[in-house]
């Protein structure tokens, strides 16, 4: 069993309630399309392990995949969870494992928490999207493992770019996080190196209330800089890009790290009267063959009970799945998303192609595991019942 926590959800709202595939204590808002994605192309990448008569011969991989609302606190509920087997009605103890590793997760400060938490009891944890340097400490976080490189290159790249075009005032937006905080700090540390002054730093947060997001503002219009790092995740960044565009703010060259440098949604006509232009270092990208057909075969009819699969046919087609179809607003089940050409572009696959390599390198380690060779020597006799496997093991062959 692999555990995955994604942040299908991006924005936390306090609650004591819950609802669908979340830990109590948290409501979330704000469906996000790439991290659904995300969580499709582990599920692919499982059963595409699971038909390879190579890797793991005669064992079926599972899975269980929470949303994580972009928090800290409800990814680390959402990870004791997962770690800790808990048990639901529909499962037998026989099928429903602790998880051997788990798949997490897209933000720093929700992976310190996690790997924190977890490394005592020697569960791996392989992220896909958390870049920052201070998870490289192995001291701390000793099961922790990613398929992104470090922030530690980024910062000194990003100088590298501000010293080739020669700018020696700029300013820097932050994410109120450990991603926002350790990279700017990072990134001060290597341009102070080229002689280069940084005259502001602004932070802000996706949870940040409007008056903080227009302090940032005005502190970029009363500045003379007009190069600007932006290191924030995109869903923090956000609030800001617009309150720019609506403020008609020009002039300014910005320079992205790479959690929003090319993500989608400020990638529009309006955005670029004030952020194109911008330049920065992009993840990896990789083809992930055949991956398409299987995002188009999406439905919520064909399996009723798929997490987070209604909530993206509500907002891929405007309509809410229902049996009878009859009332307003519910779908007649005759709705395609062939045609949908932004999500099932997988032309430009970087996050989703690091979700990929963390579910096979997680499927090597346990092959590795239970058959005490890799999995390029072909052997198929186990030495070490599948019952026995303990992600310990697992850790110390990922290490």
């Amino acid at each position: 069993m692999i555990g995955g926590i994604f942040p299908v959800y991006n924005k936390e709202v306090l609650s004591t309630s819950t609802f669908n595939s979340q830990p109590a204590g948290a409501k979330c808002a704000g469906f996000d399309l790439r991290a659904f994605r995300w969580t499709q192309v582990m599920i692919f990448a499982i059963e595409e392990v699971n038909r390879d008569p190579h890797l793991l011969p005669n064992v079926t991989v599972g899975y269980r995949i929470l949303n994580s609302c972009a928090s800290p606190g409800t990814s680390l509920r959402a990870a004791l969870a997962l770690a800790g087997g808990v048990e639901r009605a529909d499962y037998s103890p026989a099928c429903a494992p602790a998880v051997s590793a788990l798949i997490a997760e897209s933000g720093s400060s929700q992976s310190l928490a996690v790997a924190g938490t977890l490394g005592p009891f020697q569960v791996p944890v392989v992220s896909y999207f958390s870049t920052c340097a201070c998870l490289s400490d192995r001291v701390k976080y000793p099961t922790f493992f990613r398929t992104i490189p470090s922030d530690y290159f980024q910062a000194k790249a990003l100088a590298a770019l501000v010293k080739r075009f020669n700018w020696r005032w700029i300013g820097a937006i932050q994410s109120d996080n450990d991603y926002g905080r350790n990279g700017v700090s990072a990134f001060i540390q290597e341009v102070e190196k080229l002689g280069i002054c940084v005259a502001f730093v602004g932070t802000v947060l996706r949870t940040y209330p409007m008056d903080k997001i227009l302090s940032v503002v005005d502190m970029i219009k009363q500045s003379t800089v007009k190069v600007i790092l932006a290191f924030v995740p995109e869903g923090d960044f956000r609030p800001l890009m617009l309150e720019i565009v609506k403020q008609n703010v020009s002039g300014v060259q910005w320079i992205a790290s790479e959690a929003w440098i090319t993500a989608a949604r400020p990638s529009t006509p309006e955005m670029y009267r004030s952020f194109g232009g911008a330049l920065g270092f992009v993840v990896h990208k990789r083809a992930i063959p055949n991956l398409k057909p299987f995002l188009t075969e999406i439905n919520p009819y064909a399996n009723p009970e798929a997490a987070f699969v209604k909530e993206f046919w509500g907002v891929m087609t405007g309509c809410s799945p229902s049996v009878n179809g009859e009332a307003k607003g519910f779908c007649t089940g005759n709705e395609t998303l062939r045609d949908s050409d932004v999500f099932f572009d997988v032309t430009q696959l970087r996050v989703s192609y690091n979700v990929y390599n963390a579910v096979y390198a997680v499927a090597h380690a346990l092959h590795k595991t239970l058959f005490c060779q890799p999995a390029s020597q072909g052997t198929n006799h186990m030495c070490k019942n599948v019952s026995a496997i303990s992600a310990k093991e697992v850790r110390y062959v990922c290490s």
